[in-house]
């Protein structure tokens, strides 16, 4: 079975290949911070009912701590949510944010807490029938675009009484052809908006158009750090659009 989505993933800036393109005054600006973005396939028929797996991670914390903490994170959500497969997929989600919460609970316990309210970390799962499961820490922005319209789901994804440490709210929900969920992290996402990018990828059909938008707004994109990923619907699903938290 063909996949239900397309997912374009873009990165501007890398630590690794930052400091030879930017000028000294953004080096300096950005010389903290620091942005992971992943995207994950299924290996094998046994996966493959599980779907895409999108994880999006930052953080301006100057301790390296917080790094280490984004990537392991990221190793723990990505193995677990592989590691065994439900009769429902959205178990296999959940169970993966379940084991990321208890990994970051040791390290609290361990006194490594300077990350504390310093990162944000979005996961985002799609499978074939457009169903989606999305969870996050922190504040990082994740748009859908659809009926030429955009919600912010991060908003949905409320943490009152907690000290954006855990995993809490889980958005699931189904999405249609021709949608767009957007993961980004902060800084590219202020660009979106100073650039109007949302209104310019609101019509497209086609990732080809998605990426010849990339590259008209090249200027602007060249003097950021962050990343994006992009979800593009390809498949009819079998239930209209809806989102609810469990």
């Amino acid at each position: 079975m063909p996949s239900a989505t397309k997912i374009l993933e873009f990165q501007f800036n890398p630590a690794h290949n930052r400091e030879p393109k930017l000028p000294v005054w953004l080096r300096r600006k950005h010389r903290q911070y620091f942005f992971e973005s992943s995207r994950f396939y299924p290996a094998n028929k046994t996966e493959k009912p599980l779907g895409n797996l999108c994880l999006i991670a930052e953080t301006a914390s100057q301790d390296f701590k917080a790094r280490a903490i984004l990537l392991s994170l990221a190793r723990v959500v990505r193995k677990e949510y592989y590691r065994f497969f439900y009769p429902n997929p959205a178990d296999c989600f959940k169970w993966a944010l379940e084991q990321g919460n208890r990994f970051l609970s040791r390290q609290l316990k361990q006194d490594n807490n300077n990350w504390l309210g310093k990162i944000n970390f979005a996961a985002l799962s799609s499978r074939a029938d457009l169903s989606i499961s999305l969870a996050k820490i922190g504040q990082p922005p994740v748009l859908l675009l659809t009926n030429n319209e955009v919600f912010d789901l991060s908003r949905s994804l409320s943490q009152e009484g907690l000290p954006f440490q855990y995993f809490s709210n889980v958005i699931e929900g189904e999405i249609k052809p021709q949608d767009k969920l957007l993961l980004l992290t902060q800084n590219i996402f202020e660009v979106f908006d100073e650039e109007e990018m949302l209104r310019w990828l609101l019509p497209t059909r086609k990732p080809s158009e998605i990426k010849k938008i990339f590259q008209q707004k090249k200027p602007a994109l060249r003097q950021a750090v962050g990343a994006c990923l992009i979800v593009c619907a390809k498949k009819p699903s079998r239930w209209p659009l809806s989102f609810r938290k469990v």
